[in-house]
């Protein structure tokens, strides 16, 4: 009963740790550019950063919330990228499994190896490990959430102590119940929904801690937190973060999860990544540089619009210089618009055919939709 209680607690543990870092943004003061740079290179010696997000239990070694976030100081932006923790991937050693497994052959480092693989090797700088405890209390010391659930949700466990009521519409929430809203994946939508509800409530409680009668409830939160944190980041570099992203404006911060689609292995209900855009996904965002900047008008023809964030998000959350974004008609093939630096280095990155023209465009048509289905 105890392993249950904890494992259902994973989520919001996870997410607590950047929303709580999101409270110490909303003290004012200036941001100037050039002490963003200096703090940044003085703390980090970059300016882009992958940060890996784990909710892990430690009893039974294996993570319940895998996010890869991917930080431009410079900018000010935060890219968070989920990965299913059912989402089947090879382990180095001990073949393949799903990803929530890998914690038990390495802990956080191997995690981090795994999703470097997934992701076609991107760097992964800092690792943030978070353990359940705790977790609704934090809630619990914030006042609770406001949050609208999506659906009624009822679900028994008596074995795992696991009870979650809950009516379809805005409610207030308590830690636990909010344990329960994120733990939930007794649906259609399974461990999809529960990843986009744990990116529901993280930025539910950014927002609720950015509301002047919330800070003075910050200390307590914090303490709450840090005794199950365990991270990479010393203090130095955690002062620095907090200090660049203090009134960070909403559209700063992204979120999406990695196209995959639900399968079987054997009688096993698993994730499968898609390949290419994980690779893509790796390379576009999490890759090291600035893209040219060149205006790019992109264009979603893969006659799927829920991929919009997903591909948006990877762009702009990478820095490209994306001012329009639109949907389209279908189109069979993906091509690049335009001569521009921005154009080739779009061509070469997507592998597509590129076409003559003043303006550049990158239209990603069906041979590039994701496998989602």
């Amino acid at each position: 009963m105890f392993k249950r209680r904890r494992s259902r607690n994973a989520v919001v543990a996870a997410v607590a740790i950047l929303s709580i870092a999101a409270g110490f943004l909303v003290f004012r003061g200036p941001i100037h550019q050039q002490m963003v740079a200096q703090s940044a290179k003085r703390s980090f010696g970059a300016m882009k950063l992958n940060v890996l997000i784990l909710g892990y239990q430690s009893d039974e070694m294996t993570t319940d919330t895998i996010i890869l976030a991917h930080l431009d100081v410079g900018r000010r932006t935060a890219t968070l990228v989920s990965i299913p923790r059912d989402t089947w991937v090879n382990v180095p050693h001990q073949g393949f499994m799903k990803i929530n497994a890998a914690y038990a052959y390495g802990a956080a480092h191997e995690t981090a190896r795994v999703v470097s693989s997934l992701l076609g090797g991107p760097r992964i700088d800092a690792i943030v490990a978070l353990q359940p405890d705790g977790a609704a209390a934090v809630v619990d010391a914030m006042g609770g959430l406001d949050v609208n659930v999506d659906e009624k949700m009822d679900y028994d466990d008596n074995y795992g102590d696991l009870h979650i009521h809950l009516r379809k519409g805005k409610q207030h929430l308590d830690g636990s119940q909010v344990a329960g809203y994120v733990r939930f994946r007794h649906d259609a939508t399974s461990d999809f929904g529960r990843v986009k509800r744990q990116q529901v409530v993280l930025k539910t409680m950014m927002d609720q801690l950015s509301e002047p009668q919330n800070w003075a409830k910050l200390p307590k939160i914090m303490q709450l937190a840090r005794k199950d944190v365990k991270t990479t980041l010393n203090d130095q570099q955690l002062a620095s973060l907090l200090s660049i992203y203090r009134n960070v404006p909403d559209e700063n911060i992204r979120s999406f999860t990695l196209p995959s689609k639900a399968g079987w292995v054997g009688d096993a209900s698993v994730v499968f990544a898609d390949q290419r855009w994980a690779r893509l996904i790796g390379a576009v965002l999490f890759g090291e540089g600035d893209p040219p900047q060149d205006e790019v008008l992109v264009a979603n023809a893969t006659g799927n619009p829920e991929f919009d964030g997903t591909l948006i998000g990877a762009l702009r959350g990478a820095g490209w210089n994306v001012p329009t974004f639109v949907d389209e008609k279908a189109k069979k093939t993906s091509l690049v618009v335009g001569a521009s630096a921005a154009a080739m280095t779009l061509a070469h990155t997507f592998a597509t055919a590129t076409l003559p023209g003043t303006k550049t465009a990158l239209v990603i048509g069906a041979d590039l939709a994701p496998d989602t289905e």
